[in-house]
C-alpha cells in the first residue's frame, strides 16, 4: 500500500511502500500554482508503477487545493495521463515543458 507524504520543507511529495521511499517529486510553489520540476524513482524495482502513481498522487492533492499545476520535468510528463489518472472534468491543470529561452 502507497502511502505519499508531502514533505513542505523539502519542497517534495514523497511516494513510500511500508517502510521504505520509492520515489520523490521536487516543486515549487505559490499561492494559485504548484510547478513539479523534478521526479525521480528511488526503487528502481518497478520504477514505472512508482512514477505513475506518485504523479497521480501529487496531482491529485495539488487539485483537491484548487492550484494550478505547471510540469516541467520531462520524466514526470511521461507519467501523467489525465485520462489514466481519472481526474475530475474541468480541472485547472496546465501541464506544459519549459523550453530555454
Amino acid at each position: 500500500m502507497y502511502t505519499l507524504l508531502n514533505n513542505q520543507e523539502a519542497s517534495k511529495f514523497d511516494l513510500y511502500l511500508p517502510g521504505k521511499l520509492v520515489a520523490s517529486l521536487h516543486y515549487t510553489i505559490d499561492e494559485k500554482e504548484v510547478m513539479f520540476i523534478y521526479c525521480e524513482a528511488i526503487e528502481t524495482h518497478e520504477a514505472t508503477r512508482h512514477c505513475k502513481e506518485l504523479m497521480a498522487r501529487s496531482l491529485k492533492d495539488v487539485l483537491n487545493r484548487h492550484m494550478k499545476v505547471t510540469v516541467t520535468c520531462p520524466i514526470a510528463l511521461k507519467f501523467l495521463d489525465d485520462s489514466a489518472l481519472d481526474l475530475p472534468p474541468g480541472s485547472r491543470t496546465i501541464v506544459s515543458e519549459r523550453t530555454s529561452t
